[in-house]
């Protein structure tokens, strides 16, 4: 599931994570409940800023529509 626009610019960042939560992420994996670990983390993301009444992607345009010409 992706509600990343086309053309937007992705960063990679790295996470420390404690044993259980990577034994959690990988076993969400194993069982085929997700393809991978990033997937995890986005969706997880996803959810918090859903929760805090954040939208990314509309908050990247207006940023963008402010900058000067």
């Amino acid at each position: 599931m992706s509600d990343q626009p086309k053309g937007v610019e992705k960063t990679r960042i790295s996470v420390t994570l404690t044993r259980p939560y990577l034994e959690a992420l990988n076993h969400l994996v194993k069982e085929g409940v997700y393809l991978n670990k990033g997937e995890i983390i986005l969706e997880a993301l996803r959810c918090l800023l859903r929760q805090q009444g954040i939208k990314p992607f509309y908050m990247e345009l207006v940023e963008k529509s402010e900058e000067p010409e």
